[in-house]
């Protein structure tokens, strides 16, 4: 967007000049900008999710994914992971829709809309990662408390001492930490990314508002 300030300095220091900047040529500017930005969105989105693919992958034969998959909750993950690939698809899909609108507009007005749209798209994104995340740990530390015989058998120790309700704290403290620690990564590198991205993009939506077509 510096190239835009620069171009709108220009135009009123030459104002009265026949060779003047035109309101079509900012919205030109702005149009590609915003057509550059949804862009990229929509590859760090595909990026974003091929890393969390490969890590998932890479972790497939560790120790403790072996041992979760010990507990045959297929029935558990498998739709909870479906449903998760099938709510990124949809993001992608309207990310890419959203670039090939804001491409394709020739109006400002049109372009407005479609700016407000995308960020509303992103912000929804955004929070569906993050519960997405928050749900997966609950589904998962209900899991370890069910299946893993080494805490059930810790947890019954301590009941038998009448201590049970301690050991559920710890456990439940520990887990409360480690999602926070968790979504606050998560938060802030949306944060950084796209919040980098939908700046730009509030910038280009303000231009618009400015110029009349």
């Amino acid at each position: 967007m510096e190239g835009l300030d620069l171009l709108k300095k220009d135009w009123k220091k030459n104002e009265n000049s026949f060779q003047q900047v035109s309101e079509k040529q900012i919205y030109k500017m702005i149009h590609k900008s915003s057509s550059s930005i949804v862009k990229w969105i929509f590859i760090i989105s595909l990026l974003e999710f091929a890393l969390w693919s490969i890590l998932s992958f890479c972790m497939k034969d560790s120790e403790v994914m072996q041992k979760f998959e010990s507990y045959h909750v297929e029935h558990i993950m498998l739709p909870f992971t479906i449903i998760g690939y099938f709510v990124l698809a949809y993001f992608f899909f309207h990310f890419f829709m959203n670039y090939r609108k804001i491409s394709a507009t020739d109006s400002a007005r049109v372009l407005i809309s479609n700016i407000i749209k995308t960020r509303k798209k992103v912000y929804q994104y955004v929070w569906f990662n993050i519960i997405y995340g928050i749900l997966s740990s609950i589904i998962v530390t209900y899991i370890q408390l069910t299946h893993d015989k080494d805490i059930i058998e810790m947890i019954n120790q301590y009941d038998q001492n009448g201590n049970g309700a301690i050991i559920y704290a710890i456990y439940f403290f520990m887990v409360i930490v480690f999602m926070a620690f968790f979504v606050g990564l998560i938060w802030l590198f949306y944060r950084l990314i796209y919040g980098i991205l939908l700046k730009r993009l509030y910038k280009n939506y303000e231009e618009l508002k400015k110029i009349d077509l």
